[in-house]
């Protein structure tokens, strides 16, 4: 089928044409025809989270359309510019770019240019941010990506107990990573604390630069070695002329990966997850690691806690009394004890403060 594809006239009417069933393939067979022919060997491709609403000033003034289809959320377009194949194709909440043609110069500025225009299209709220999903499905891995609203880290600064607001307010606003030691960033205290308002947070303050990949499914991704490659970005493609922004992949609830019998417990993945922040697995890979869990620090394992392994280690404490009364106001009485962040929501909607079981996973705020 692939020979078919890459050799065969492309329209229905002429003979020998193989029945191509999807807009999709239609499209790719026009890049793989522009690579078979031996003239444009050059091939390179990018992505820009959000789908398009319209193409308008996509397509270079000395531009061919060759194909423009809206086809069920899927909108694919393969314009022909001088020595250069470009295809365009957003679906999912995400819009992946190809270009195939003569001169590698050309195609890294074609490909370059049209990302921009694709970034530009976009109506991006400031108060939001676009993240990564990945799941693992059967044997592949999908990425998605979903518009998440992120606060300002001054809106929520006041929701964190002192020591943890500073904590995280120097790692917020870091710009530059390529002198820091360590690759991981490990955020621990108890459910309800802001662990999860804090993710969010941090990935609106390095959105200039780094780009957030959310994975639903962290015991998969620490599993399996070809599903945590792909989430680090390591693909095989030759693309150093490209600019390639920061990863910060983040995974929730990792008790299972941090405690002191991980390695009992989760088998090599704790081994992996350790190669990825600051062994071979991770070198040359401009990736951080944020993992949050419940658990004390003094329970979780001593290869993660080690001193110059965490980029960032911050512990997610309750409220005092003091900060507790002072965020709930004058209007409102005060537990009298420290709180966390979740009780104090509960406070302020009149609902019962009663005894909190501090084991109990959950409470993402």
């Amino acid at each position: 089928m692939l020979q078919d594809l890459l050799t065969a006239p492309l329209a229905a009417d002429r003979p020998g044409t193989v029945e191509l069933t999807t807009v999709d393939q239609l499209g790719s067979a026009h890049v793989l025809r522009a690579l078979a022919g031996g003239d444009r060997p050059y091939h390179r491709t990018g992505e820009q989270p959000g789908v398009l609403g319209s193409t308008e000033g996509l397509v270079p003034a000395d531009g061919r359309v060759l194909l423009d289809s809206v086809d069920d959320g899927t909108r694919t377009l393969v314009v022909e510019v001088d020595r250069s194949v470009l295809l365009l194709s957003a679906r999912r909440q995400l819009t992946t770019v190809e270009v195939a043609g003569a001169d590698l110069g050309e195609v890294t500025a074609l490909l370059e240019a049209t990302l921009q225009g694709v970034r530009d299209s976009l109506d991006h709220p400031a108060d939001q941010v676009r993240m990564r999903l990945w799941a693992h499905r059967g044997n592949y891995a999908e990425m998605s990506t979903r518009s998440v609203e992120a606060p300002d880290w001054a809106e929520v600064r006041g929701n964190y107990a002192g020591t943890t607001a500073a904590s995280l307010g120097t790692l917020l606003g870091t710009s530059d990573l390529s002198t820091r030691a360590g690759r991981l960033v490990l955020w621990h205290g108890r459910p309800g604390t802001g662990k999860t308002t804090a993710v969010r947070a941090l990935s609106q303050a390095w959105s200039p630069w780094c780009e957030t990949h959310y994975v639903a499914d962290p015991e998969k991704l620490f599993a399996d070695p070809g599903y945590l490659l792909e989430v680090a970005g390591v693909d095989g493609g030759d693309e150093e002329e490209l600019d390639h922004p920061w990863r910060l992949v983040v995974a929730e609830d990792c008790d299972e990966y941090l405690h002191a019998d991980a390695k009992q417990r989760a088998g090599a993945s704790l081994g992996r997850l350790l190669n990825l922040c600051d062994g071979i697995l991770g070198h040359g890979l401009q990736v951080v690691v944020l993992l949050t869990t419940n658990e004390e620090v003094g329970r979780l394992h001593p290869a993660i806690t080690r001193p110059g392994r965490c980029l960032d280690r911050t512990e997610f404490l309750p409220l005092s009394a003091r900060e507790a009364a002072a965020w709930l106001g004058p209007d409102t009485t005060p537990p009298g004890r420290e709180a966390t962040l979740a009780e104090l929501y509960a406070v302020r909607e009149q609902r019962t403060l009663g005894v909190t079981d501090h084991d109990t996973p959950g409470g993402y705020l």
